[in-house]
């Protein structure tokens, strides 16, 4: 039996159907429950992209709750898309940048780097195959890595990464293309860092 405030049920999955756009409106006109719904929704995600370039760090929780805070201070500017996936992606990679700590710390996102890791019998040989695209990864610029996580471990569309990052998509595309080029030239030379 629902609580006797609780919203009519039908209300409720009306609620569950809304679209992000609509949402990040009725947020943008005071509804702060709009706002749980949204978080509810994206929560997750977010969180997931924000653990990968910080270890999984003790302030993860923050930044994904500064994320949702930031949206929504922002959603009267939201541009109307149905999913604000990327967008708030957009808005964790600018919190993240404002954080500043070292993007050494990239050795957890490895695990889900799909592409570059060595599937092997051996457990030392998988390992190692880590560690390296860790160095390969360190040694990438901030933009080119974030550009390179947003498209290989979060299946972003270039699009999608423009937007969220605010910059020319054109720009995404050469980023991402010498990221790809700097990662295989660092793999296959073997560098220690």
């Amino acid at each position: 039996m629902a609580p006797p405030n609780a919203p009519p049920k039908r209300a409720r999955l009306e609620e569950r159907q809304a679209t992000d756009a609509h949402l990040l409106g009725r947020i943008a006109h005071g509804e702060i429950d709009a706002l749980g719904l949204l978080y509810d929704r994206h929560r997750a995600g977010v969180r997931r992209f924000v653990a990968r370039p910080t270890s999984d760090a003790e302030d993860v929780d923050d930044l994904v709750h500064a994320t949702f805070l930031e949206a929504a201070k922002s959603a009267g500017r939201y541009d109307g898309r149905p999913s604000c996936r990327s967008w708030l992606i957009g808005i964790a990679v600018h919190l993240l940048r404002r954080r500043r700590q070292s993007f050494g710390r990239f050795v957890a996102v490895l695990a889900s780097f799909r592409h570059s890791l060595v599937v092997a019998s051996d457990p030392r040989a998988a390992l190692q195959a880590r560690r390296d695209v860790g160095r390969a990864l360190a040694k990438l610029s901030e933009v080119k890595r974030i550009t390179l996580l947003m498209a290989e471990v979060e299946g972003m569309t270039c699009e999608e990464i423009a937007v969220a990052t605010e910059v020319p998509i054109g720009t995404v595309w050469t980023r991402l293309h010498a990221a790809r080029r700097e990662l295989r030239r660092a793999m296959s030379d073997g560098d220690e860092p």
